[in-house]
């Protein structure tokens, strides 16, 4: 009965909030289309000059808004998804390869300097339990904070049996920030900053049952500890039909993620 209840509040809070989030943010995308056109067709050479970077401005904002949405929505149900998500057998590698090849097409497309590679110490698949939709979070959250700091940072995917590592060459997380990952512990700097990005991070990695730990080393290092799952030969993960959309909603989150980096 309250595995029913935490079910029918996570769908109330995080389906049904960022439903709302997206139809207002749909009706405001259809207005800015119909001042784009009228821009383009009906205003003088000199009022298209001084209005459109206005118009570029409020959608790069519409951009952030949308992603604000998904956090708000997520942020609200954080307490709910490791009780009510049902992790699936994935095979992580194979997803990482296809984020890590929708990265650098996006960033050719918005000229962002930044590499990321994939190391998997010889491993062709690596089975465990996971989440397309958090996995999307969590790895957006992780690339936006690393270019945040720097747009030409080289990030590096690191996957081993049991365990997938996530390294840049920045500066590093300061302690509060790794409190607030692994202990829940807002400071008052991260109050006043507003992010939601670090305990998503956290927040996903639980509902999917992984292990967080936060190296020590130069630069960013977030360890995630792999639950087992079963072998993936035979075993058929999705269908052909679900593979395409939820391929189509990686690439659209990440070219978000990516877009507003470049616009800002």
């Amino acid at each position: 009965m309250v595995h029913q209840e935490e079910n029918a509040a996570l769908l109330a809070l995080r389906g049904g909030l960022r439903g709302r989030f997206r139809r207002s943010f749909d009706c405001m995308e259809n207005a800015f289309e119909v001042l784009q056109d009228r821009l383009d067709h009906t205003a003088t050479p000199a009022e298209r000059a001084e209005l459109t970077p206005l118009l570029e401005e409020l959608q790069t904002q519409l951009l952030c808004l949308r992603r604000l949405g998904d956090q708000a929505s997520d942020a609200a149900t954080a307490a709910l998804l490791h009780g009510t998500c049902e992790p699936r057998p994935i095979d992580l590698l194979g997803q990482l390869r296809e984020i890590c090849e929708i990265l650098r097409e996006e960033a050719a497309q918005y000229a962002l300097p930044f590499t990321i590679e994939l190391q998997a110490a010889g491993l062709d698949v690596l089975p465990t339990l996971g989440d397309a939709s958090l996995l999307n979070g969590l790895l957006t959250n992780l690339v936006s904070n690393t270019l945040a700091v720097d747009r030409a940072a080289a990030i590096t995917l690191v996957c081993a049996s049991g365990q997938f590592c996530y390294r840049d060459n920045g500066p590093g997380l300061p302690p509060d920030a790794k409190a607030l990952l692994t202990d829940g512990q807002w400071s008052d700097r991260l109050l006043h900053a507003g992010g939601l990005g670090l305990p998503l991070i956290a927040a996903y990695a639980r509902a999917m049952g992984w292990g967080l730990a936060v190296g020590e080393g130069p630069g960013t290092e977030l360890c995630f500890t792999l639950p087992a799952a079963p072998p993936l030969d035979g075993l058929t993960l999705e269908s052909p039909m679900e593979r395409r959309a939820e391929q189509q909603i990686r690439r659209l989150v990440l070219r978000r993620e990516l877009k507003i980096i470049a616009a800002q």
